[in-house]
């Protein structure tokens, strides 16, 4: 473009072939060997991202980033800003019980007023990686970003819309897809993002618990 080079070092190159999207949705009796598992091969709070993006349904990323500032605990949310998230868009997570009791317990044992977690999310999926090809979880292959579609895919089956599971996962082809959504509806869904994440926290307490 600017022309320090006479001709383009990528011309005539293929770029690297484009994934299927996965489609790995863990079951009921995979989610309890992964949750059970996780204090035997991880620290705590490596185990507490885990389980938030599972119970949460949102990005590795974004939990491990986790800060005190984003977190209003006297409402039970957590506000992600945009300079957090893919796509740019400031976020409202609704917390399930569930969710407030491991971000109360990261908490109380964190140092100072940033990150609530100080682990690089790399980290976190790298022993996952390991622990799966050393077979400890005992179940077939998966990745952290596979909790995300497990807990979409657990509230569709519990009856969430898919309009609702649009907004808790952040997806702005859901939610603004068409005129209506991105011009004239202006409804945020907060109940039912609410009421979605909690009935997911009471399916995922109810699969771990026997």
């Amino acid at each position: 473009e600017h022309e320090y080079l006479p001709t383009n070092p990528l011309e005539r190159m293929r770029g690297p072939e484009i994934g299927a999207p996965r489609e790995r949705v863990l079951t009921d009796s995979e989610i309890k060997a992964v949750w059970h598992t996780l204090p035997k091969i991880m620290p705590v709070n490596y185990q507490r991202i885990v389980q938030l993006c599972l119970i949460t349904a949102q990005r590795l990323g974004e939990v491990s980033g986790l800060s005190r500032q984003e977190l209003h605990l006297d409402r039970a949310e957590w506000l992600l800003p945009g300079s957090r998230t893919k796509n740019k868009a400031p976020h409202i997570v609704p917390l399930s019980g569930m969710a407030v009791s491991v971000v109360t317990d990261a908490l109380d044992e964190a140092a100072g007023a940033g990150a609530l977690f100080p682990i690089c999310g790399v980290t976190v999926s790298a022993m996952i990686s390991l622990a799966n090809k050393s077979g400890r979880f005992d179940i077939p292959h998966w990745t952290i970003h596979d909790l995300r579609r497990t807990a979409l895919t657990g509230m569709a089956r519990l009856g969430v819309a898919p309009i609702v599971l649009g907004h808790v996962a952040n997806h702005r082809t859901t939610t603004l897809a068409g005129v209506t959504l991105a011009v004239y509806q202006q409804y945020s869904y907060g109940a039912e993002k609410r009421h979605a994440l909690d009935l997911w926290a009471d399916r995922v307490a109810a699969i771990v618990g026997g």
